[in-house]
C-alpha cells in the first residue's frame, strides 16, 4: 500500500526510496471518527490549505512522516506534529512553546511583529480558501435545483399552482394518476411510458411529475420553452425533447377516453332551466377559429384566410353537453372551410350514427347550434333534430314565437362558447400560432380540449 506524507510539501512517498533516506517511517492520522479534536489539529500543524486537507478527506490512508515530529514519532510529551509554518531549519520545539521561544529567538520587537503579521496572512488565506470552497459547494448545490410541482405549492402567492399550470395540485395529481405516473413525491417510477425521440442523464433524472408540470406551464401559459428550460435545470434541446414526447403521450392516452356520456347521464346533469326548455337537446355545437402566422405558400395563405376574422386561421369543431364540458373535438381544418363542410369531414356524423346504434342517443333527439350551421338535412337523415335559430331556416318575417326561440337558444347556445373560452385559456392555443408549431397543433388543440374537462364544468346540474 502507498504511504504519502500529508506534510505541507513534504515529498516522502513509499513509491520513491530515495526520498525515504534516514529511515523515514509513517504515522496514521488520528481518526475523525474517536479523536476529532487531535485530528483538525494534526490537520492544522501540516499547513495545508482546506481545500486540499480537510476532515472529510482524511482515511486510514492519510499519514505524517517521521521527519515532522519533535522525536521522529508521536510521544506523551510531544505527541503532534510540529507546526508547518516554523522554520524546520531550526531546532524543532514544542508546538505549545513555539511562539514564545521564537520571540527569545528573535530577540526584537521588529521581528516578532513580522512573524505575527506572517502568521496572520497565513491565517487569512487559509479561512478565505475555505470560504471559496464553501461558495463552490453552495453554487453546486444551487445549480442541481429544479422546480418540482410541491415547490411551488408551497409558494406564498395565492393560486400560484393553478396560475402555472391551470390546475389546482389536487387535480394535478389525479392527471399524474390518468397518465400512470406517480401522484405523489414519494413514489418512485418503476416505468417510464413515454418515448422520446433522445434521451439523456438530465432527462433521466428528471421525474415524471416535474416533466408533467412542465408540459402544462407550457400549455397554460404558452412560456417560452428557454424560460423553462432554465427553471428545470435542462437543456432547451432537453425541453423541446420533452414537450413533444408528452404532447404524443397525452394525445394517445386522452385519446382513448369515452368523453361522450349516455343521453341519461347527460339527462340526469341537466341544468334546470336548460332541461325546462331542451329536455332531449344533448349537445351544443359551434366551431372557432385559432389564428397562425400568414403560411409562406401562397396556395396555404388562401386557403387559411377567414374572412370573419380577416387573418390566417385554423378552424375546429367543438361540440359541449348542456354542463358545458367537451364531448368531440375536431381536428384543424383551413379557416376559409365553412361550418358545413367541416361538419360533413370532421367524424362528426359517423360518430352520432355509433351513439344512435349503441343507444347513447335515440332517433328523435336533438343536436343545438348557431345560424352558419346548415347541416339540417345532415343531420335529419341519420334521426335526429337540429334547434337552430329561426331566422336562419327561412327569410320570413320572424313571429313573436320565433323571437322567443332565437332567445331561448342564444341563452343555452352560450355554454359551448364558454367551453371554447375555457380551452382557449391555455395560452398556447389562444396567441398566434408560429409556423414552427403547425406540425403538431393538432395534438396540441385535442390534448388542451379534453385538458379543460378536468377543471370545474362550467355549470351545475
Amino acid at each position: 500500500m502507498v504511504k504519502r506524507c500529508a506534510y505541507a510539501t513534504c515529498k516522502s512517498d513509499t513509491r520513491y526510496p530515495k526520498r525515504l533516506e534516514g529511515g523515514v517511517v509513517f504515522f496514521a492520522f488520528p481518526k475523525p471518527k474517536t479523536q476529532p479534536e487531535r485530528c483538525r489539529l494534526w490537520i492544522k500543524q501540516c499547513g495545508r490549505p482546506p481545500s486540499q486537507l480537510n476532515v472529510s478527506k482524511i482515511n486510514k490512508h492519510s499519514y505524517v512522516c517521521s521527519k515532522h515530529f519533535m522525536n521522529g514519532s508521536p510521544t506523551p510529551d510531544y505527541p503532534n506534529p510540529v507546526q508547518a509554518v516554523q522554520n524546520l531549519e531550526q531546532p524543532l520545539l514544542p508546538e505549545v512553546h513555539l511562539e514564545k521561544e521564537a520571540e527569545e529567538e528573535q530577540g526584537t520587537e521588529k521581528q516578532k511583529n513580522l512573524k505575527e503579521d506572517n502568521n496572520n496572512l497565513k491565517l487569512k488565506l487559509l479561512v478565505k480558501e475555505a470560504e471559496i470552497d464553501r461558495l463552490k459547494a453552495e453554487i453546486s448545490t444551487l445549480k442541481k435545483k429544479t422546480l418540482t410541482p410541491e415547490l411551488i405549492q408551497s409558494s406564498n402567492i395565492s393560486k400560484m399552482f393553478e396560475y402555472s399550470t391551470g390546475f389546482r395540485y389536487d387535480q394535478f395529481n389525479q392527471l399524474c394518476t390518468v397518465f400512470g405516473i406517480p401522484n405523489n413525491p414519494h413514489t418512485i417510477s418503476i416505468t417510464i411510458p413515454l418515448k422520446y425521440k433522445r434521451t439523456n442523464l438530465e432527462i433521466n433524472e428528471m421525474p415524471l411529475r416535474n416533466q408533467l408540470m412542465f408540459v402544462l406551464m407550457k400549455l397554460r401559459n404558452n412560456e417560452d420553452l428557454k424560460s423553462l428550460a432554465f427553471r428545470f435545470n435542462i437543456s432547451i434541446q432537453n425541453a423541446s425533447n420533452v414537450f413533444k414526447a408528452w404532447i404524443d403521450y397525452m394525445f394517445n392516452v386522452l385519446g382513448e377516453l369515452p368523453i361522450w356520456p349516455h343521453r341519461d347521464i347527460i339527462a340526469q346533469n341537466m341544468p334546470a332551466a336548460y332541461k325546462i326548455d331542451y329536455p332531449t337537446t344533448f349537445a351544443i355545437l359551434d366551431c372557432t377559429e385559432l389564428r397562425i402566422e400568414r403560411p409562406t405558400s401562397l396556395v396555404l395563405q388562401s386557403q387559411s384566410f377567414s374572412n370573419y376574422k380577416s387573418t390566417n386561421t385554423l378552424k375546429a369543431l367543438v361540440v359541449c353537453d348542456p354542463r358545458g364540458a367537451v364531448i368531440f373535438s375536431s381536428a384543424l381544418f383551413t379557416g376559409s372551410m365553412s361550418d358545413k363542410e367541416i361538419v360533413r369531414q370532421c367524424g362528426i356524423i359517423s360518430l352520432l350514427q355509433k351513439m344512435i346504434e349503441n343507444g347513447y342517443l335515440q332517433r328523435g333527439d336533438g343536436l343545438m347550434a348557431d345560424k352558419g350551421f346548415l347541416i339540417e338535412e345532415d343531420i335529419k337523415a341519420i334521426g335526429l333534430q337540429l334547434n337552430l335559430p329561426p331566422f336562419a331556416r327561412s327569410n320570413r318575417q320572424m313571429a313573436a314565437g320565433d323571437v322567443l326561440a332565437t332567445k331561448r337558444i342564444a341563452k343555452h347556445r352560450v355554454h359551448v362558447e364558454r367551453a371554447i373560452a375555457k380551452i382557449k385559456k391555455f395560452k398556447i392555443v389562444s396567441g398566434r400560432i408560429p409556423n414552427s408549431r403547425i406540425g403538431d397543433i393538432n395534438q396540441i388543440w385535442y390534448v388542451v380540449s379534453i385538458l379543460s374537462n378536468f377543471q370545474p364544468h362550467i355549470l351545475n346540474s
